[in-house]
């Protein structure tokens, strides 16, 4: 049975921003300081989780405030192949 991913960068993100030592909220405190507003801890959990989808000007915003370059969120082409199927898959 596929998973539904709705997002690829979960995982970078929770593993950045625990090396950041963040919570949920203080991230998502910084995230809607940065502008984006609707982001906030549940959305965070979800965009982590990948059940949440990520507007590319997210993800743009997401990376500086985790310090790294937007293209550090994005899974080696190695692992996306291995999930391409369940990213596809997943709910618009």
């Amino acid at each position: 049975m596929l998973r539904r991913y709705r997002n690829c960068i979960g995982p970078q993100v929770r593993r950045l921003r625990m090396e950041k030592t963040l919570t949920q909220d203080q991230f998502a405190a910084r995230l809607q300081l940065a502008g984006l507003h609707s982001l906030d801890r549940v959305a965070v959990a979800k965009v982590e989780s990948q059940i949440r989808s990520v507007f590319d000007y997210e993800i743009v915003i997401i990376a500086a405030e985790l310090g790294v370059e937007p293209e550090k969120l994005l899974p080696s082409i190695r692992s996306l192949k291995s999930d391409l199927d369940d990213l596809i898959a997943g709910e618009r």
